[in-house]
């Protein structure tokens, strides 16, 4: 699962292009910025009752929840009390000035699922990720808010609060177009009690 997760982020740094992650000279303007964050959630299973598959978690703060783990969740069975429930969740956002002599650029979406193959521990996966080419309508240099066409032709107006991302967006001209890459990732295992 790991794997799967940290591949569709390592995929999106790939996709976009270099640009966005070398930093520019001194004085000039960043030819593009990347955000990534990942978070991890963790809970310890109280008990379970195999026959309604409802399942008590203690959570990192203390607190019991209840939940009920659907018919399509496998090997319930594997599950014990003591073991840890692990969500992972992963997002990247990679942002760079495009290179004309690319054409009309990239444009696409995608998503990909795993679970785990019968007699395993629980766990499922899934991810998705858009590219594609905007057009840059207006920036205000004080606030940093950028107005843009999307590939559809639906505008929008984002205010990055990123650092690099607000000085990329400040440094953009209107008519000059950026290549957006967006992806998000959640994955969920459950591990076995220490001894």
């Amino acid at each position: 699962m790991r794997l799967f997760r940290f591949g569709l982020v390592a995929g999106l740094l790939v996709a976009a292009p270099v640009l966005a992650q070398t930093p520019s000279a001194a004085g000039a303007a960043p030819q593009g910025a990347s955000i990534t964050r990942t978070m991890t959630a963790t809970a310890t299973v109280e008990s379970i009752d195999r026959t309604t598959r409802q399942i008590i978690l203690r959570r990192e703060d203390g607190s019991l929840e209840t939940v009920v783990a659907g018919p399509q969740v496998r090997n319930l069975a594997q599950v014990h009390a003591g073991d840890t429930v692990v969500l992972e969740f992963g997002e990247a956002l990679i942002a760079a000035l495009a290179n004309p002599a690319d054409g009309a650029g990239p444009v696409g979406a995608g998503e990909a699922a795993a679970r785990t193959a019968p007699g395993q521990r629980p766990g499922v996966a899934a991810a998705e990720g858009v590219r594609a080419r905007v057009t840059i309508n207006s920036v205000n240099r004080r606030t940093g808010a950028v107005t843009f066409t999307g590939p559809a032709g639906e505008q929008r107006t984002v205010r990055p609060q990123n650092p690099d991302m607000a000085a990329f967006a400040r440094s953009l001209r209107a008519g000059q177009e950026v290549d957006i890459v967006y992806g998000r990732s959640v994955a969920l295992r459950v591990e076995p009690m220490r001894r």
